[in-house]
Formats: structure tokens, C-alpha cells, sequence
């Protein structure tokens, strides 16, 4: 029992840190992608913690199996090399205790992956699309908008630019906006017309009747005209409404990443969501694997180097999440059968786990 615990000690510790180490790594990497949508105007200001946040779990059950399968590889390989593996062998801890061991601290993992694969993350999902979705936050322009930078929408048709914001960033001071307009009797290289509005202040406004909305200058200017042209209109107004794009919020995920488990089970003929349930117990089940793979994989001979099979461990590692994202693929364009669907890759990997732990065991004899 000491030894045991002893054992699911260093285990645990290592895959915690791991763990840890790697979410905090690929979390931002994410936040520098969420900000960079900030910076160009794509996303609001306010939904940028929320976007962030909401990674968090899917990288944790993403990246769980990986931390437990280099936490035993790290935690057993120290072992064996500072001889304490030998000395557990010889009071009679054999290979079957340690996997029956490594196996029990398996199951706790996969069934922590499996709770947020199957509940937790389908349920952020929802919630992200309701943030998305969310008038306020999708269509208020001026969150978007940086002081003292030109930001230019995706077409290129529209750029905007403002001195200062007030505290509540609902008012903005010393407004530029130019916007493109294409001439009746343009051709698709002609020339091409540009309004440029300068004004004292601008703020959003909802229009009640449309519900469409508008940005709202007041004590400025309107100019418009063909660059290089001598015939252009200026026209001073006291208030002055334009009605421009508004930015819409998208992150990378699919609808069926919202389905609940059970949504899915019941549209399981349907191949994006039997892909997508095959996918969310398919974490799960690379753990178990992954973990009895880490094993055998551990062993080194004393003073060889705890880290001597890190590089073939993480090459199989990197082989069999490349076969699942492939598998998955497949089973969502409809190219192999729903019911083999991911499924062929956890045998191959079995067989593989099944063969390397038999050399192991003849090696320990």
C-alpha cells in the first residue's frame, strides 16, 4: 500500500505539471490569437476574457491524456534509472502490480476527459454561441475600435479611425471614417468614388423601427469625391448617421460542438455527429492506451538516462493523434462506415500496447 501510494504520488505530481505547463502554453497561444482579432477590429473588447476562458477546458481534456502519458514516462523513467525500479522488483512489485497500478490512475483520467467531453465542454459550447450571438456584443462597433489607430474592415471598403474613448468606451472623440462607394457607371477596375466624414464626436446608435445600426457623428464634415479629381462635395453637418459593417465574433468550432451527448447519440446516422461523439470518447479511451503504452516505454537501463525513449514515445504519440484527426475526417465526409469510424485506430493502437508490453515482460524476466 505505501509503495502504491508512493508510486500514484509521483505519477500524479508529474501530470499535474505537465498538464499545467502545457494548457498555460497553448492558452496563449490562443489569448494572442483572441487579441490579435481585438487589435484588427474583429472582436469586441468585452468578449475577449469570455472567448479565452472558454478554452480552457477543451484544452484540458485535450491535453490530459498527453500530460498522463509523459507524467509516467517521466515519473517511472526517474525510477528506473536511480535503481529504485530494481529494488521494487526485487521485494516482489512486478510488472502486473505496476500496471494494475498505472491502469487504476488511468481510469480516474479517462473519466475526468470523459465528464468534459461528453458534458462540460458541449455545455461551454452553448454558452460561446449565446456570447456570439449576442446583439449587444456583436454588433457594438465602437468596442472594437482602438484610439490613435486606422483599423481597415476585411474588404478593405471601410476604415475608421478615433483619437481617445471615453471611460465607458461608448463615446468616441475626433472620428475619421472613409468609405468606399462604387459608381452606377463604374467597371470592375474603374474609378471609384470615396466619402470621408470628419467629425468632433461620434457614438453607436439603435435605430427603433429598423434595428439596424448606425454610427452617429456630430460637428463635422462629409466629403466626397474621386481621388485625383477636382469635383468633390463638402457638405457640414450637426449631426450626421453612417451606417457601416459591424464585426461579427467567430470562433473555430462546429455545430455538432454544441450538440449535447445525447443530441448527438440520436442523430448518430448523421456522419458529422456520429464523427463528433466517436471523437468525444476517443479522448477518453487514448488515455487508458496512452497510459499502458507509457509502461513499457518507461523502462531504461540504470545510468542510460531517464529521458532515452521520450523521442519514440512522443513520435507514436504524434502518429496516433494524426490517425484520429484522419479517422475523424473521414468518418465526417462519409468516406468509411460510421460504425468502423475512429474505432480501427484504438485497435492498431492496442495491438501496439499488447505487443510492446509482451517485449517488456520478457525483457523484466
Amino acid at each position: 500500500m505505501i509503495i502504491s501510494r508512493y508510486l500514484s504520488r509521483e505519477v500524479v505530481s508529474t501530470l499535474l505539471v505537465i498538464t499545467v505547463i502545457l494548457v498555460v502554453a497553448f492558452l496563449s497561444q490562443q489569448m494572442v490569437r483572441y487579441l490579435n482579432f481585438v487589435a484588427i477590429g474583429k472582436i469586441p473588447t468585452s468578449v475577449f476574457l469570455q472567448l479565452v476562458s472558454f478554452e480552457a477546458p477543451y484544452l484540458f481534456a485535450l491535453l490530459l491524456p498527453l500530460g498522463l502519458y509523459l507524467g509516467i514516462i517521466f515519473a517511472y523513467g526517474r525510477l528506473y534509472a536511480d535503481n529504485e525500479m530494481l529494488v521494487l522488483q526485487m521485494c516482489g512489485y512486478g510488472q502486473r502490480r505496476l500496471i494494475r497500478l498505472t491502469l487504476f490512475v488511468a481510469m480516474l483520467v479517462a473519466v475526468a476527459v470523459l465528464y468534459l467531453m461528453l458534458w462540460v465542454n458541449p455545455w461551454i459550447s452553448g454558452k460561446r454561441e449565446q456570447a456570439m450571438g449576442n446583439n449587444e456584443v456583436t454588433l457594438h462597433l465602437i468596442e472594437t475600435l482602438i484610439p490613435g489607430r486606422f483599423q481597415a474592415s476585411p474588404d478593405g471598403r471601410h476604415v475608421m479611425y478615433v483619437e481617445k474613448l471615453s471611460r465607458d468606451r461608448q463615446r468616441a472623440q475626433h472620428v475619421f471614417l472613409a468609405q468606399e462607394k462604387v459608381l452606377p457607371d463604374a467597371q470592375p477596375n474603374g474609378q471609384r468614388a470615396w466619402t470621408l466624414v470628419v467629425a468632433k464626436e461620434g457614438y453607436q446608435e439603435k435605430d427603433k423601427e429598423s434595428a439596424d445600426q448606425f454610427f452617429v457623428t456630430t460637428d463635422g464634415y462629409r466629403y466626397e469625391g474621386i481621388p485625383g479629381q477636382n469635383d468633390y462635395k463638402i457638405i457640414q453637418f450637426k449631426k450626421y448617421n453612417v451606417r457601416i459593417p459591424q464585426p461579427e465574433v467567430k470562433a473555430n468550432h462546429t455545430e455538432v460542438e454544441s450538440m449535447s451527448t445525447a443530441e448527438l447519440w440520436q442523430d448518430y446516422k448523421n456522419p458529422e455527429s456520429a464523427a463528433e461523439l466517436q471523437w468525444r470518447v476517443s479522448l477518453a479511451i487514448s488515455a487508458l492506451l496512452l497510459a499502458l503504452l507509457a509502461v513499457p516505454l518507461s523502462s531504461v537501463r540504470p545510468r542510460r538516462g531517464r529521458y532515452l525513449t521520450l523521442l519514440p514515445a512522443i513520435l507514436i504519440y504524434i502518429v496516433y493523434v494524426n490517425f484520429l484527426i484522419i479517422a475523424r475526417r473521414w468518418t465526417e465526409e462519409g468516406s468509411i462506415s460510421i460504425y468502423l469510424g475512429m474505432w480501427w485506430v484504438h485497435v492498431l493502437m492496442l495491438i501496439l500496447v499488447l505487443a510492446v508490453l509482451f517485449y517488456n515482460k520478457r525483457q523484466w524476466k
